[in-house]
């Protein structure tokens, strides 16, 4: 275990010194970081689209969902209204599956846009009143700093995500003949590659880990020891939420 407590240890100082740079705790630089891992997680909804789209060559038979309900048809179909030239059209249509998935996964791009900034200023609050619990006296500024910094290694998560799910529908079947029986085969092919994308995630909380360690102990002046347990606590929720 010597040389693995070396090793980790090396890796803990050289993150604290990074911290310790005026450079690294630089509110611009933070900003900088958030900005790319938004950018980087648009794109990654982006790229998962595109990877529904690419390896679902499937087209069914839906309800045209342009066409009002047939109660709706019956009273008011022979209107010459809206209404009446919309029941005209077809009660079935076909849709291509791929298509669609890639049109609805655009719809989830504000969440990256959004949700990224939102999870940065939580992530870096409560980062900052453990910091406090714990003893430490650096700034909010601060936390918001090595928050930034360890929310970087998330964008290495998305592409092992999004690299996943286009290898785990590349090599499955998906040829159900209902939108409900493909969503079970687009699942169960995905589930397939629970357990490496589970491995993607613990490498990357362990890496936010030394930031956070290094960060806390640079800008919150807390030894060691009491920031690798507030940062462990913090990667061991990261940790249970990505095995949900």
């Amino acid at each position: 275990m010597a040389p693995l407590s070396r090793a980790v240890g090396s890796l803990l100082d050289r993150s604290r010194r990074h911290f310790e740079r005026a450079r690294s705790r630089s509110g611009a630089v933070a900003i900088g970081l958030v900005l790319l891992v938004t950018v980087s997680t648009v794109g990654g909804i982006v790229a998962l689209g595109a990877a529904f789209d690419a390896t679902i060559d499937r087209e069914v038979t839906v309800d045209n969902p342009d066409r009002p309900p047939e109660a709706t048809c019956e009273a008011f179909g022979d209107d010459d209204s809206l209404v009446g030239e919309r029941c005209d059209r077809p009660k079935r249509v076909d849709v291509d599956v791929g298509e669609e998935l890639r049109s609805a996964t655009g719809d989830y791009v504000a969440y990256g846009l959004f949700g990224v900034p939102i999870w940065w200023g939580i992530f870096a609050l409560v980062l900052h009143g453990g910091a406090r619990l714990a003893g430490g006296s650096g700034s909010v500024g601060d936390s918001f700093v090595i928050a930034a910094w360890a929310i970087l290694p998330e964008i290495v998560r998305l592409g092992a995500g999004v690299a996943a799910v286009w290898y785990a529908l590349s090599t499955a079947a998906v040829d159900g003949a209902t939108i409900e029986a493909i969503a079970n085969e687009i699942v169960a092919a995905i589930g397939a590659m629970q357990a490496p994308l589970l491995a993607a995630s613990a490498v990357v909380i362990a890496v936010q880990w030394v930031i956070v360690v290094g960060g806390l102990e640079a800008a919150h002046d807390l030894d060691r020891g009491t920031a690798g347990a507030v940062a462990g606590a913090f990667a061991v929720l990261a940790f249970l939420l990505a095995a949900v």
